[in-house]
């Protein structure tokens, strides 16, 4: 299998067109808002190719192929059975509790691969073998297995009006679309837009977006590409947090190696695309299915991949409450192990899809619908409530601390040492660490919803005063009254 150099070295054979912040750059991944989604893929690498590297996490990574007849990496597996769906459900969790940080499209295309074995197969069934698009996305799919590629779904068009279906947009081109067809292909324009860690894969497969009518036979074309294929141009998101990695030192980021999303606007100007590489071209009907597939898959690889994070911030909570002296309090504690039950709750009902997952003609395993959407539906919430806990937890110190600059002022430094020290035997570096961890996992990164939660005292101080100033007697003796029972006399007010 391919090891991490040899990853990075094929990027740099490849000769794809990626711009960031309004520049082209040649050596992208090296770039420093692309290069912690760059080290997430670049570790999922290390983990497949040496088992001493983390034997638990290499065992769940690798798996053996039918197609290929070889052990490869779990992300372009074809899920054929329940247990197929376990292992991923926790090859997600573990892969994210290790590093915090997205696998963007691995994750995405493993969706994708599934969702298309399954509706090719379909298609050609129905077809009466007049086409041939499974056979075709077989080989491909053998080819990235055997070469150990990293392949990047491709799924979110332009959309223009989300009130009008593709074929009435003022603009054709707002979805994905067959332009021209020739003896030895297609043309296709368009974009997919916001597509996770587009820019670092060897293949970009493409998919509709959403379920398709009679006369949107141009916009049901499913293909693959190289992502270094002329007329294909990515270009970088903007999100304002990406900025603290090209203006902090590593030091003051949390997670710097990992922890930042990337994402990527996928452009596709008059794109030739062989015969070969075509997966779908004018079968409207199918991609109804196809979406509903993708998106279960999705569902389930996210849903997992969340609770691996909400472990993390579990893990980052119980350590700054420890820097902080407080590790041992109440509130601390149900706040942490209210973490922990939307965590086993999460993952639950990741693991219920996975076990009442039923099969499809093609061999293909799917998720269980319902489990899994109400998994996903479960996660928007527990993510919000987990990184809102860390932040009561930790305190505004997640946002406010000193840079590692600072402390190198002289005798300053010294003094904002002293000033920032946490428990006795806690060294102060540390406590600063994991602050900007916190930070960085809470997903509240920007001033005013942490210290919305802190300032004027944290949420425990409010409920403290409710302890303190509610009259609980009085209400006691109150529903003791209405249930004829005698009040002691050491209860009566007087």
């Amino acid at each position: 299998m391919m090891d991490a150099a040899t990853y990075e070295q094929s990027l740099e054979r490849m000769n794809s067109v990626v711009f960031i912040y309004g520049k082209r750059v040649e050596s992208f991944w090296r770039h420093p808002v692309m290069r912690p989604a760059f080290n997430c893929i670049r570790e999922t690498y290390d983990l497949a190719c040496d088992p001493a590297y983390d034997p638990d996490l290499h065992d769940m990574i690798v798996t053996q192929s039918p197609l290929a007849g070889r052990p490869i990496s779990r992300f372009l597996h074809v899920i054929q059975s329940r247990e197929d769906l376990l292992a991923r459900m926790k090859m997600q969790r573990s892969l994210m509790r290790r590093t915090g940080g997205c696998f963007g499209g691995r994750c995405v295309a493993g969706a994708v691969i599934n969702a298309l074995w399954s509706v090719t197969y379909d298609v050609d069934q129905l077809n009466d073998g007049s086409t041939q698009y499974h056979e075709r996305f077989r080989t491909f799919l053998k080819t990235a297995q055997q070469q150990d590629l990293t392949v990047m779904g491709n799924i979110t068009d332009a959309k223009g009006d989300r009130s009008l279906p593709p074929h009435q947009q003022a603009d054709p081109d707002l979805f994905v679309r067959i332009v021209e067809r020739r003896p030895d292909g297609i043309v296709i324009n368009g974009a997919k837009l916001q597509q996770s860690g587009a820019p670092l894969a060897h293949e970009c497969l493409v998919v509709p977006t959403t379920a398709l009518g009679p006369d949107d036979e141009p916009y049901a074309v499913a293909f693959a590409v190289p992502g270094d294929t002329a007329g294909v141009v990515h270009v970088n998101d903007s999100a304002c947090v990406n900025a603290k990695f090209m203006a902090m030192k590593p030091d003051d980021i949390g997670n710097a190696t990992f922890g930042m999303h990337q994402s990527a606007h996928v452009l596709f100007d008059h794109v030739f695309v062989p015969n070969e590489r075509v997966f779908l071209c004018g079968e409207w009907k199918a991609a109804r299915d196809l979406v509903h597939r993708f998106s279960d898959f999705q569902r389930f690889a996210s849903a997992a991949c969340r609770c691996g994070y909400i472990d993390l911030c579990i893990g980052a909570g119980m350590a700054m409450a420890d820097y902080n002296g407080v590790g041992k309090v109440g509130h601390i504690r149900e706040k942490l192990t209210d973490m922990s039950i939307d965590a086993e709750t999460l993952y639950g009902l990741v693991a219920g899809s996975a076990a009442m997952a039923g099969a499809t003609a093609s061999g293909v395993v799917l998720p269980e619908t319902l489990s899994v959407n109400a998994a996903k539906i479960y996660m928007n919430e527990a993510i919000l409530k987990a990184g809102q806990r860390l932040a009561e937890i930790g305190g505004g110190i997640l946002v406010t601390r000193p840079s590692s600059c600072d402390l190198e002022i002289p005798v300053v430094g010294d003094l904002l040492r002293k000033y920032h020290q946490g428990r006795k035997g806690a060294a102060v570096e540390d406590r600063l660490k994991m602050a900007r961890l916190s930070e960085s996992l809470s997903g509240l990164a920007a001033l005013t919803p942490i210290l919305s939660i802190i300032a004027a005292g944290p949420p425990a101080t409010q409920r403290l005063n409710f302890r303190l100033m509610t009259d609980f007697d009085r209400d006691r003796r109150a529903a003791e009254r209405l249930a004829g029972i005698v009040t002691p006399a050491s209860r009566e007010k007087t």
